[in-house]
């Protein structure tokens, strides 16, 4: 005879996983999970990486302990990640830390670029001068106010291109450390 006042553990996780976990839960579960990914990447395989995160999520999704205490019993992100490693010692390029690395390197550029431009347009709307040409970063910039209007430009040549392209691609195999990807020589 089934006891219908007590549920059995296994009643309490089909509960929980008709129920779903909430909006927090879940924002906890994904951002753990996501730091986690990011630091498999420098251990394991890109298979390895998802099938681990996959697993994990599963277990976390009917976990019957409240959120907050099932991942602190999981650990750091960090010692979590080196604890699947074949060869702590060996590690791999994080691409995907790299990738972030190049997007806030390309924000920087523009953000100082834009800076500069306005630096200069407001040198010469309170200056004699009619007009000021400077350089940023390789790029030709040019500052204008006259009784015709005020405006700034800038030149379209290979620069313009090559700049941000450069700051991005070191930007990226600095973050994402690519010295790992070379052999290292073992003692």
């Amino acid at each position: 005879m089934i006891d219908q006042k007590h549920p059995t553990a296994d009643d309490l996780l089909a509960e929980r996983a008709a129920r779903g976990l909430s909006f927090a839960d879940r924002w906890r579960r994904d951002s753990y999970l996501q730091r986690l990914d990011w630091h498999l990447e420098a251990v394991v395989t890109g298979r390895e990486r998802r099938s681990i995160i996959r697993s994990l999520r599963d277990e976390l999704s009917v976990d019957r302990r409240p959120m907050t205490i099932a991942l602190a019993d999981l650990g750091s992100p960090r010692a979590l990640a080196a604890r699947y490693a074949d060869d702590p010692a060996r590690l791999r390029p994080t691409w995907s830390i790299g990738v972030i690395w190049g997007g806030v390197a390309i924000l920087a550029y523009w953000f100082s670029f834009a800076l500069f431009t306005l630096g200069m347009l407001a040198v010469v709307e309170q200056s004699t001068l009619d007009e000021a040409h400077a350089r940023f970063f390789f790029v030709d910039v040019l500052a204008f106010a006259n009784e015709d209007g005020i405006g700034v430009g800038w030149s379209g040549d290979v620069a313009w291109i090559l700049v941000p392209l450069v700051i991005i691609a070191v930007a990226v195999l600095v973050g994402a450390r690519c010295w790992r990807a070379l052999p290292c020589s073992r003692d």
